[in-house]
């Protein structure tokens, strides 16, 4: 007997998708990537990278345990600096989901090239491609 199958996505589908997206493009590939450019500096990039991060990560866990409510970083932004930041908020948080967008689809890229036929083909008309067929 058959399962119907239904089109729905669970927090739980999406938060795979999600993180197996940050996992493979940004933790391999590009890990790979930057080791190939940079050499050992790497090393030195990813720790100034998480001491800068770390900032803000502690600064977020205060707060969310001061005031734990839904929202989101909107919340948090409107209670300290009032509903005019909220733009600004949202317009920083499209940018950074648009630079993880470009760097799974640079990764993805990094892996397409190595196809037959496609050796030759410069990696950023890879990633646009991708970026069509994916939107």
């Amino acid at each position: 007997m058959h399962k119907k199958l239904k089109r729905e996505l669970t927090s739980i589908d999406i938060f795979s998708v999600a993180t197996g997206a940050l996992i493979s493009s940004g933790l391999f590939i590009l890990t790979g990537m930057a080791r190939g450019m940079a050499g050992p500096a790497v090393i030195l990039s990813y720790l100034l990278a998480g001491l800068l991060s770390a900032t803000g990560m502690l600064s977020i866990a205060e707060i969310t345990t001061a005031m734990p409510k839904a929202g989101g970083d909107y919340f948090f932004i409107m209670r300290s600096f009032g509903p005019g930041m909220g733009p600004i908020a949202g317009l920083l948080s499209w940018f950074a989901l648009s630079m993880k967008t470009a760097f799974a689809l640079i990764g993805m890229a990094a892996f397409t090239i190595l196809m037959p036929g496609l050796r030759h083909v410069d990696i950023r008309i890879i990633a646009i491609t991708l970026c069509l067929a994916f939107m």
